[in-house]
């Protein structure tokens, strides 16, 4: 009889053991569940800030084109008004 009490403590200690060890689990992937949320979000706000710098550098090299195309158009309608007085000979 004193065998089959020590077996049964063992087995009521084995199970314990293994209750707590799957509790200790589950908290640890409660733990890395909520890391792996966090991390997501954070490569989520990388990912729009990336956007965000990538439209902005797009904006300002379509202003630098057209910045430099609005001297060109200046330069070419200023040009002819020159080239007309050197035709017409000084200012008398």
């Amino acid at each position: 009889m004193a065998k089959v009490v020590g077996q049964s403590e063992r087995l009521a200690s084995l199970e314990q053991r293994l209750t707590d060890h799957e509790a200790r689990c589950e908290e640890r992937l409660v733990e890395i569940k909520s890391s792996a949320a966090h991390t997501l979000k954070a490569v989520e706000g990388l990912k729009n800030r990336f956007w965000a710098i990538a439209i902005s550098l797009l904006a300002w090299a379509l202003a630098q084109l057209w910045s430099a195309d609005q001297g060109r158009v200046g330069r070419l309608e200023a040009r002819p008004a020159a080239v007309q007085e050197v035709s017409n000979g000084p200012p008398a």
